[in-house]
C-alpha cells in the first residue's frame, strides 16, 4: 500500500490533483481504520496512470470517469471521435482568431508607415448589404445585428464604412454602409471594388472634430499637385482603436478612387 504523498512522488501529480480525483468519483483509496489515512494498491496506481493518459488528451473529468467506470474500445472510438471533432472546430475558432490578430499587427505596421501620408494602392473589395444614417446613430444598430449571419461574426466596427459623395461644389451624401469583407465572393453589382486609389491613414478622436474635413482638403489638394482626377467618392474605414489618457483614438484609413 502506498500513502497518497508517495503516489505524488511516482505519478507527479500533485496531492490536490489526487485529492479532486477523489472527490469526483474517479480514484477510490481505502482508508486507515486506525488514522483515517489514505491507503493506495497497484490499481489505484493503474487508475491514476490511465486518467493522466486520458488528461493528455483534454478529457473532461465526467468523460475519464466514464472510460475508468466501464468502457470498451467501441466506447471509447466513440468518446474519441466526439472529442476530434470538438478539437477540430476549436482548431477552426482560433485560426480565425489568429488571422485577426495577424491583420492587426499589420495594420499596427501600417500605421507606421501611412499615417498622414498619401500614397495610391488599390481599395480591397467589399460588399454592401446596408446602410445607416451614421456611425453613432446607435438606435439603427439592429440593422447590423440582423445581418449577424451575413456578417460572419465580423465585429461592428469592421462592418462599417463611411463613404462621402461629393462634387466641386463639396460633400453631397455622407452616410455609412454596413459591408461585408468580399474577397471570396464573385463580382457583382453589390461589391465595391477599385485598382486605384489616393491612400492615407489618419489619427481621429472625440475632440479633434476637425480631422476628417482636414484630410480631405489635403487630399483634393494633393490629387491636384500629382494631377489625378478624383471620382467624386471616399470611403473610410475604422483600422484601430486606442486609449491616451481617458480619449478614444480611432485610426482611418481612407480610399479616394481616381481615374
Amino acid at each position: 500500500m502506498y500513502t497518497i504523498g508517495q503516489v505524488a512522488e511516482i505519478t507527479g501529480i500533485s496531492r490536490d490533483r489526487l485529492r479532486y480525483y477523489e472527490e469526483k468519483g474517479i480514484l477510490k483509496p481505502k482508508y486507515d481504520t486506525i488514522n483515517n489515512y489514505r491507503e493506495y494498491g497497484w490499481w489505484d496506481l493503474d487508475i491514476v496512470l490511465t486518467i493522466e493518459f486520458y488528461r493528455s488528451m483534454n478529457l473532461s473529468t465526467k468523460s475519464i470517469n466514464s472510460i475508468c467506470e466501464n468502457s470498451s474500445v467501441k466506447s471509447i472510438k466513440k468518446l474519441m471521435e466526439k472529442k476530434y471533432e470538438e478539437v477540430a472546430s476549436d482548431i477552426t475558432k482560433l485560426q480565425k482568431i489568429q488571422e485577426k490578430v495577424g491583420n492587426i499587427i499589420k495594420q499596427c505596421a501600417n500605421i507606421e508607415e501611412n499615417l498622414n501620408c498619401f500614397s495610391i494602392r488599390s481599395m480591397p473589395r467589399f460588399k454592401v448589404i446596408g446602410e445607416m444614417s451614421d456611425y453613432r446613430a446607435y438606435s439603427e444598430y439592429k440593422n447590423i445585428h440582423d445581418m449577424k449571419q451575413e456578417l460572419e461574426g465580423q465585429p461592428i466596427i469592421s462592418s462599417i464604412k463611411r463613404m462621402i459623395t461629393f462634387s466641386d461644389a463639396g460633400i453631397e451624401e455622407n452616410k455609412m454602409v454596413i459591408v461585408r469583407h468580399a474577397e471570396d465572393i464573385k463580382k457583382d453589382d453589390d461589391v465595391v471594388m477599385y485598382d486605384k486609389c489616393v491612400y492615407t491613414v489618419v489619427q481621429d478622436g472625440i475632440r479633434a472634430n476637425d480631422v476628417m474635413e482636414e484630410t480631405f482638403t489635403k487630399s483634393l489638394k494633393w490629387c491636384a499637385e500629382n494631377e489625378l482626377n478624383h471620382k467624386g467618392i471616399v470611403f473610410i474605414n475604422f483600422i484601430l482603436i486606442s486609449f491616451n489618457k481617458g480619449d478614444t483614438r480611432s485610426y482611418l484609413e481612407l480610399y479616394a478612387p481616381i481615374e
